[in-house]
């Protein structure tokens, strides 16, 4: 099975808590027809950032991914698919399209996990959910953490930008299309505790953050900022919007991403160490700043070059 039945594959296996009520929704994310799938195939660049690390004699690849997308996104560019073409093993954060994952990390919160969320968050969260065209029913079971990030995600359609395009997904469906292993870099639990990261005052902060930015629009905005400065490869604008915002929100996101690149990394040096050449794909945000992926391979011995999607290689490694 080539790229393209790839993506298809990555579109009819990705969950959707999407209702079907008949009301103004967020405009879905259809199963693209042949046509369009050629299409994307004929016009796909490279977007994103990839680095190319080497040690001991072997190599393998890094890749930046977000979360949402659109289907002219989807395709990998020429020199990204290049690099999948040369590794061996498909290595992701977590298999987004693995039911058990997805059950794992939404079932209800256990009390030391995360707060039981007031009435009058719960009715605003609710509100958002109606306005998506989503089933709150299923949605309330999930932690508060997770029905904020779902949220902000469903939200962004509106922008044209869906989470059944993301990186992740379709990186999921060519490893199974290309009959390539695919591996994780975390379990369910690391996945879980990450999402809810952080005492039980300062996620009802970062809900009641994410929120508001959805009642005010606010969010959408900041998510196809985040969006356009993925796809154009830019490491400090991303740094600039999230790293350094300095609000309840970004805390948040800071808090859920940086504490895991050391595990990561290691695991990363381990998958190395077995001598199959590794594509090595986790969001955008751990590749940014001196405690991202990157620096930490380089930390632990590793060439790491930034590979310029002109073709070039070069270090773009930033002190």
């Amino acid at each position: 099975m080539g790229l393209a039945a790839a993506l298809l594959l990555a579109l009819l296996l990705a969950p959707s808590l999407a209702g079907a009520a008949e009301r103004v929704c967020p405009p879905p994310a259809e199963i693209p027809t042949p046509a369009q799938i050629n299409q994307a195939m004929l016009s796909a660049r490279d977007r994103g950032a990839l680095w190319r690390f080497s040690k001991d004699g072997g190599h393998g690849y890094l890749y930046g991914t977000i979360h949402v997308g659109k289907l002219d996104w989807a395709m990998p560019g020429r020199t990204v698919f290049r690099a999948l073409a040369d590794s061996e093993t498909i290595v992701l954060e977590a298999d987004p399209l693995d039911a058990a994952f997805h059950a794992g990390v939404t079932a209800p919160a256990q009390p030391h996990e995360a707060p039981v969320l007031p009435a009058p968050l719960a009715a605003r969260l609710s509100r958002q959910a109606e306005r998506t065209c989503t089933s709150w029913e299923r949605l309330q079971r999930m932690p508060p953490m997770m029905i904020a990030a779902t949220l902000t995600l469903l939200d962004a359609a509106w922008a044209g930008f869906h989470a059944e395009y993301a990186s992740e997904m379709v990186l999921a469906g060519y490893a199974r299309g290309a009959n390539k292993p695919l591996a994780t870099l975390e379990t369910t639990a690391i996945q879980r505790a990450a999402i809810n990261s952080g005492q039980h005052d300062e996620q009802l902060a970062t809900v009641e953050a994410l929120l508001t930015g959805l009642e005010q629009g606010t969010a959408r905005q900041e998510l196809v900022t985040v969006a356009k400065a993925w796809a154009r490869g830019d490491l400090d604008e991303l740094r600039r919007s999230l790293v350094d915002g300095g609000t309840a929100e970004f805390a948040g996101l800071e808090r859920m991403v940086v504490p895991r690149n050391p595990a990561m990394a290691a695991n990363i040096e381990v998958l190395h160490a077995a001598g199959r050449r590794v594509f090595v794909a986790v969001g955008i945000l751990h590749m940014v700043g001196n405690a991202g992926l990157p620096r930490l391979l380089q930390g632990r011995g590793f060439t790491v070059e930034r590979v310029q999607f002109d073709g070039r290689v070069g270090l773009d490694i930033k002190e």
